[in-house]
């Protein structure tokens, strides 16, 4: 008894051009992964957690009795407004944009040695219902805003799965 067949290799073909063109050109992909990495680390952010999932450190009562919404990280929104994502060819850059923002974003991802704070336009500062012609600031804690956990490594290796699952069934 002979069994026989052909071998049809065009789908393979035109499957694995696709895969290469999307891996040679992978703005589209790293857009994709940027997005989700964006949203879990916006929700993290929201949550008050590190990358590594541990809580940020409370806020002090001087502060909360201030009844900021959300705290100083919180107050304007700006500074979580201007955490993106960018793609350039074969790089994808997440983090914080505008000289202001990106700066209070440093301050709180690595914290800060203690420092003065003295008034720019009034005779003193009022905070927590007490007036001063200068403070004595204990610095701020570390409360890490960016960072590559193992949870966003597998969330990347997911994406490009999906990705290229998705590149693939185009092919069909």
């Amino acid at each position: 008894m002979e069994f026989s067949f052909d071998l049809q290799v065009d789908h393979l073909d035109r499957a694995l051009a696709a895969a290469r063109q999307a891996i040679e050109q992978p703005e589209e992909l790293l857009g994709a992964v940027g997005e989700q990495l964006l949203r879990v680390g916006k929700d993290r952010h929201n949550a008050g957690l590190a990358p590594d999932g541990s809580k940020w450190k409370e806020l002090s009562p001087l502060t909360l009795q201030e009844k900021r919404k959300g705290g100083p990280l919180n107050k304007t929104g700006r500074m979580l407004q201007s955490y993106h994502f960018q793609v350039a060819s074969h790089t994808l850059s997440l983090g914080f944009d505008g000289a202001t923002e990106s700066l209070r974003a440093a301050w709180h991802n690595s914290g800060t040695n203690p420092y003065t704070i003295s008034p720019r336009k009034a005779k003193a500062l009022k905070f927590g219902g007490m007036f001063r012609k200068r403070v004595n600031h204990p610095g701020l804690p570390k409360r890490q805003l960016v960072g590559f956990p193992e949870s966003d490594q597998q969330l990347t290796t997911e994406v490009i799965g999906d990705y290229l699952k998705v590149i693939l069934n185009r092919v069909r």
